[in-house]
């Protein structure tokens, strides 16, 4: 059984993320939902790239570029603990891992009715590669929507170096 920690920090989260989900929704109804979440995903996309600016100096990431790019991404922007995030594949190339942390955009999204698939694959896929992009281009953020929360009790979430 993984113990998860619920920060007072990301708890804080859930109703600004939950005030921002109806006003996508009250949005959508203009442009359509996946626009909707695209134009919040750019505030979000503002923010993780202000916080990339102002530590990417101070940040000590060690291994390979995709344990870089999750120590970046999950342990350092995030802040989640390494027991929450358990890695379950993890090459030269490709690092895997069951997210089970405490999530405050799952709170809001559940609390406003919509579904993670879509939320997630709009409006915070697109925030954590553009913070890779920030740190290594090559790099590709990706999550199993077969595997997300609360349809299975992890979300599912990848990274891959792409040699292009």
């Amino acid at each position: 059984m993984i113990t998860v920690e619920i920060r007072p920090s990301e708890q804080a989260k859930i109703p600004l993320y939950e005030n921002d989900l109806q006003n996508v929704i009250a949005r959508s109804g203009e442009i359509g939902i996946e626009a909707a979440l695209s134009e919040w995903a750019t505030s979000i996309i503002e923010r993780r790239l202000d916080w990339y600016g102002r530590h990417k100096n101070d940040l000590i990431l060690e291994g390979t570029e995709v344990r870089r790019g999750f120590q970046l991404v999950i342990l350092e922007y995030m802040g989640i603990k390494p027991e929450e995030v358990p890695i379950i594949e993890e090459t030269s190339t490709k690092i895997t891992w069951y997210a089970y942390d405490f999530c405050p955009y799952l709170e809001a999204i559940q609390r406003v009715g919509l579904d993670t698939r879509t939320v997630c694959k709009y409006a915070t896929e697109e925030p954590c590669q553009a913070l890779l992009d920030a740190y290594n281009p090559k790099l590709k953020y990706s999550r199993n929507y077969q595997n997300i929360r609360p349809h299975t009790s992890y979300c599912e979430e990848t990274i891959e170096y792409i040699n292009v």
